[in-house]
């Protein structure tokens, strides 16, 4: 089962706003990708489970992601998430990889990873105190793994995301 948070759409949808005047190709491929989110959310469940073979149950998924959800600023271990699931670690690394397409320490870095990026959009907040927040130790931790995960440090992908209110009037005043 692989789910798609609203914040993953939220974060393309951003993306597009800032190079709707710059890169217009990019934009609409940011829309584009965002409505396939959206429509494989919406996509119908055949049968009463989409558990995949050897995968997790709907109910067992459905448990591990609203844990790591709500301890995404703490540690998160992998036998803790196995013990919600009454598995074996090593035979919930497997099925969590199997119905939702990662690893679950990946599917945890991702996760941190897009919070990240919305607390870079809609806060002001340092980096220091949105590594804290999203569960990396320190700044450095931070920017090691978003630049892995994204490609680029968190301060120049803010920098590139943010999209600058439009200038206001200029007032010229006639001293004569």
């Amino acid at each position: 089962m692989q789910t798609h948070s609203p914040p993953d759409v939220a974060v393309l949808l951003n993306d597009a706003k800032a190079a709707l005047l710059s890169d217009r190709a990019f934009a609409r491929a940011c829309v584009a990708r965002a409505l396939d989110l959206l429509h494989e959310d919406l996509a119908p469940v055949s049968g009463s489970s989409t558990c995949p073979h050897g995968g997790l149950a709907d109910w067992q998924v459905r448990r591990t992601v609203a844990y790591i959800e709500t301890h995404l600023e703490s540690t998160i271990r992998v036998k803790d998430l196995a013990a919600l699931s009454q598995l074996s670690t090593s035979h919930f690394s497997r099925a969590f990889k199997l119905s939702c397409g990662q690893a679950p320490m990946a599917y945890v870095t991702r996760l941190r990873v897009e919070l990240a990026q919305r607390l870079l959009l809609t806060t002001e907040d340092s980096v220091c105190q949105i590594s804290l927040v999203c569960g990396m130790c320190d700044q450095a931790h931070l920017t090691r793994v978003f630049r892995r995960v994204v490609g680029d440090t968190p301060m120049a992908w803010r920098r590139r995301h943010t999209v600058e209110p439009p200038p206001g009037p200029t007032r010229h005043d006639n001293y004569a």
